[in-house]
This record gives C-alpha cells, sequence and structure tokens, in this order.
C-alpha cells in the first residue's frame, strides 16, 4: 500500500449527498472500485474521438438546416446559405485534419495521449467528476508508481466516459485474475 498515493486521494473531493453538493454541482473523485465493470469479451478495445467528430458535425449541419429554414423567406436568406455553408466546410476541414485521439486498452495495460501504462505500475485510477448546469466534465486520474500522479481530460470522449472506466476495470481486474493463477 502506498501511503503517498492514499494521501492524495484522500485530499481529492468526495461526492456529498447534501442539499448544497446538488445545487453547486460540486466537483467529487469517483475511485476505480465504484465503478461497474465491462462484460465486453475482447483483447484490445479502442476508443477513438472520431465518433465525437461524426456528432458535432450532424449537430452543426442540422443547425444549419434550422437557420436556413428560419429565414427562408428574407432578403439575407443567400448571404445566410453561404456564410453558413462556409462555416460547415470549415468545420469539416478542422475536424478531418484535428488530430484523432485514442485510448487502448489491453490485458497488459492501456496507453492513452502515446503513453503506456502496465496494469502492474497502476497503484490506482479514478474520474475527477466536474458536473456544471450543462454536461458532466470528466478527468481519469492515474496514480502510477513509476510515473506519479497522471491526469487526462476525458472531454474528447464524452459518448464513451463510462465504458472507458468500466473497462479499465474489467482488464485491470482480468490481469490481477490471471496473475493471481500464474
Amino acid at each position: 500500500m502506498n501511503t503517498d498515493f492514499e494521501k492524495q486521494i484522500e485530499n481529492l473531493p468526495k461526492k456529498g449527498n447534501s442539499l448544497k453538493d446538488k445545487l453547486f454541482n460540486k466537483d467529487y473523485f469517483l475511485r476505480s472500485t465504484e465503478f461497474g465493470v465491462s462484460t465486453i469479451e475482447k483483447e484490445e478495445i479502442i476508443f477513438d474521438t472520431k465518433k465525437s467528430n461524426n456528432g458535432t458535425l450532424i449537430i452543426i449541419g442540422l443547425a444549419i438546416l434550422f437557420i436556413c429554414f428560419r429565414f427562408k423567406d428574407s432578403d439575407n436568406f443567400i448571404p445566410i446559405l453561404i456564410f453558413s455553408g462556409i462555416g460547415m466546410i470549415a468545420n469539416i476541414i478542422y475536424l478531418k485534419f484535428r488530430k484523432s485521439k485514442l485510448i487502448k486498452i489491453n490485458l497488459s495495460g492501456f496507453e492513452i495521449e502515446n503513453i503506456k501504462f502496465e496494469w502492474d505500475d497502476i497503484y490506482d485510477f479514478g474520474a475527477l467528476v466536474k458536473p456544471n448546469k450543462y454536461i458532466t466534465y470528466y478527468e481519469l486520474i492515474i496514480f502510477s508508481k513509476s510515473k506519479g500522479k497522471k491526469v487526462y481530460s476525458l472531454f474528447s470522449f464524452q459518448s464513451d466516459k463510462d465504458e472507458i472506466l468500466k473497462n479499465l476495470n474489467y482488464f485491470k481486474e482480468k490481469f490481477e485474475t490471471n496473475k493471481t493463477i500464474s
């Protein structure tokens, strides 16, 4: 048991059940033991931000469609249509050339932002949950014996954040089981 990591984990904010905590959206830390475990039976799971990019383009396209229908009888219809088209093309180009982020999880460990973490090097991990009025942000906090405390934003993986955490638990438990059997 690493007392330094335990002190750091104890100092992270805890989830409160009071009315004040719910009204003011207080940040809180969830340890790896507080997540469920995935039931996916694969050798490696890869999470990619491309799925989020497609969702962004669909939302932008629907917004442009709504704006065009809103102003279709206006004198400003053509300039709005041209401006919206230019905006859509700029977003497509930006999202196409933006570097995709990957999280690879397998039996030996996982890789995030091109940094590899082995399961036997990880003391514990969890998520710092940052709720706000419109969306809840997650930050993955990893306590590594060799690399120290590392924090990674899961904002680009908003739609997959729960699955990422469940799969991390699944592969870590599978690693621990294989280690005790050997």
